[in-house]
């Protein structure tokens, strides 16, 4: 097939069900034009559903291994699409976005109870990154607010358990004092699902009041539940589990589990961690995990540094200040014109997502670069 160098070239591609759809071409998604995204749009309908649906799960797959890759063009118009599984992808896709004007088309669908459950909580889960934001002050406090009542009211009140689980995640980011007795509760549940949720949370919450509760269940003998747990020990840097994660580390033979004990160990440091790194690397013969164990190094290095600010644009960690300081208001003019036809956006509705005063704390670096959204695919 010769090279696509168009829209309508890569529209014609998969409009065609005799041939397999070129993963070579998913590159050319990435990044489209408003006007590209206009065309697609307009096509979109008339693209098998099976291909819309594998479409979408090989873009997630393609930016999960290049964060280079931008498809949130594609993945605000398969937002749109009534299958579950595109919907899900596409807000999957969307992880990553500060976008407020995702804000009120997610209120709108998790507390729409008549939508798909795995939709809903796709969306519940979507919303965290933007109570975190809110905690960094980079939402009006109003806003923070209604974000966070309608995920209080999933948790308590929403007729699924995965999306009361998700919801509850993403509260884990939130300073409200209704989140201590949730995650209180959860981590003491007989259900060990809402023990990893609660797991989860903690992590999330940059609180070390949840210190001892981690702790136990660091051994637990559920492995999503003590995967979660190591992981969360590693986000809040507790000190007291470096002992047991470096004893632990030549006894585990889960790949997942072994790579958030070495990235919690990253995380936290302190005596004997360096020497232990470098030993699994001196022994390691795999590539992808010699880059992996490079990367720990890296991250080690640096959470003992002195803080070089020139360290600061280390390769996995997102570095937004360049987009930050462009973030004016005349791009969200353009905005309000690029998706104005956009059916799940009302504009006066967004509008109030985006104020005169969102660049104030433009000064402070935040990135969502720690977000695991691998666990929600």
């Amino acid at each position: 097939m010769k090279e696509v160098v168009n829209i309508h070239d890569l529209i014609k591609a998969l409009l065609d069900q005799e041939h397999a759809f070129p993963a070579k071409l998913l590159y050319h998604f990435s990044d489209l034009s408003p006007q590209d995204q206009k065309v697609l749009a307009t096509a979109w309908l008339m693209i098998p559903l099976k291909r819309r649906q594998t479409l979408l799960e090989d873009l997630v797959e393609f930016a999960e291994n290049d964060p280079v890759l931008m498809y949130e063009s594609v993945a605000r118009i398969a937002l749109d699409d009534a299958d579950p599984g595109v919907q899900c992808s596409a807000i999957d896709l969307l992880f990553d976005s500060e976008d407020k004007k995702l804000i009120p088309v997610y209120l709108r669908i998790i507390k729409d109870l008549d939508r798909d459950d795995a939709v809903r909580a796709a969306v519940a889960n979507g919303l965290g990154p933007f109570v975190c934001l809110g905690e960094y002050e980079k939402l009006r406090p109003e806003i923070l607010k209604e974000i966070e009542d309608a995920l209080l009211q999933a948790t308590n009140e929403d007729k699924s358990d995965l999306v009361r689980r998700r919801a509850l995640e993403s509260m884990g980011y939130s300073s409200r004092e209704e989140v201590v007795d949730l995650l209180r509760r959860a981590a003491v549940m007989d259900d060990e699902l809402w023990v990893e949720s609660a797991m989860f949370g903690m992590g999330r919450s940059a609180d070390e009041q949840w210190a001892p509760t981690i702790l136990e269940n660091l051994d637990h003998e559920n492995l999503a539940v003590r995967i979660q747990a190591v992981h969360a020990a590693g986000e809040l840097a507790l000190k007291k589990a470096r002992r047991f994660l470096l004893k632990s580390l030549d006894q585990i033979s889960d790949e997942t589990l072994l790579r958030e004990t070495v990235w919690a160990l990253a995380e936290i440091g302190g005596e004997g961690v360096e020497r232990k790194l470098e030993a699994l690397l001196a022994a390691a013969e795999d590539d992808e995990e010699i880059s992996f164990l490079e990367e720990a190094l890296e991250l080690l290095n640096f959470n003992e540094s002195d803080g070089d600010l020139e360290m600061l644009s280390i390769p996995w960690e997102k570095n937004e200040s360049d987009a930050d300081e462009e973030d004016t208001d005349e791009e969200f003019d353009e905005d309000d014109e690029e998706y104005a036809d956009h059916s799940d956006f009302n504009l006066e509705e967004w509008e109030r997502y985006v104020s005169d005063d969102d660049d104030e704390s433009d000064d402070d670096e935040y990135s969502l670069g720690d977000f695991d959204a691998d666990r929600f695919n």
